[in-house]
């Protein structure tokens, strides 16, 4: 089995992504490039943020991102599955799946591997969110309005929308990170888009969050790609795509 993993962001994304697939897949190991990848690997690349992981403009490689992507594919004809990741944000899951869906349907190349979309609801940190492990018992008073506005700990994450009056934040994914940093400040760890807090890697991390799942079924974009992993490590020569959301 060989993955190629495109996610929206080179930050938090990219390395919670890359230490989430060999615990959910222990037989796969990351690969330098597409063009060293052996069987049982992967290759991890970054789409730059979005709007500019649906680049398919062949005028310019910085607005080409997904169709670079297509096209190196196509090149090497060694991939099994692209992976992509992208937040939904205030647009929703739908919306970006359909965008995405249409950019790699529309391109002047067909894609000749399947693909699966995972789309956050509203971004990464959303899914971060969810591990009830790391809420505060005692929230300090840097984490109260945050609470006061929404308790993930008991609400579904991927429900809650920004607050109007947090000035700090314009959109909902920002929102999400704020918030996140304020929860984990309170615990004494400092998280960021460059540098997540290392317990995020780790393989307890994400059992929280599938006990979470199964008590509650919160975070369902996040199930999707748990259910696709537990999928591909079942039966990877045949593991089927999930519909769309």
């Amino acid at each position: 089995m060989k993955l190629y993993i495109l996610v929206e962001d080179g930050k938090s994304g990219h390395k919670i992504i890359d230490h989430w697939i060999p615990l959910l897949l222990p037989t796969l190991t990351r690969a330098k490039s597409i063009a060293e990848i052996q069987n049982n690997q992967y290759v991890l690349y970054s789409g730059m943020g979005y709007p500019r992981l649906l680049g398919t403009d062949r005028s310019s490689p910085e607005k080409n991102i997904l169709g670079q992507t297509i096209d190196t594919i196509n090149l090497y004809q060694t991939i099994d599955y692209l992976l992509i990741f992208l937040d939904g944000d205030d647009d929703g899951v739908n919306l970006r799946h359909q965008i995405v869906q249409q950019k790699i349907e529309s391109y002047h190349r067909p894609l000749s591997c399947p693909y699966v979309i995972f789309v956050q609801n509203k971004c990464l940190e959303t899914w971060l969110l969810g591990n009830r492990d790391l809420f505060p018992t005692t929230p300090l008073p840097n984490f109260l309005p945050f609470l006061a506005h929404y308790n993930v700990s008991i609400d579904d994450p991927e429900q809650m929308e920004k607050d109007p009056n947090f000035a700090f934040a314009s959109t909902s994914a920002l929102y999400h990170e704020r918030y996140l940093r304020a929860m984990m400040q309170n615990l004494g760890y400092r998280y960021s888009k460059s540098r997540p807090c290392p317990i995020m890697y780790t393989e307890s991390f994400i059992n929280g969050l599938k006990k979470r799942i199964a008590e509650t079924q919160h975070l369902q974009s996040l199930n999707n790609f748990f259910i696709f992993m537990d999928q591909l490590k079942e039966n990877p020569p045949h593991a089927p795509t999930l519909p769309p959301p």
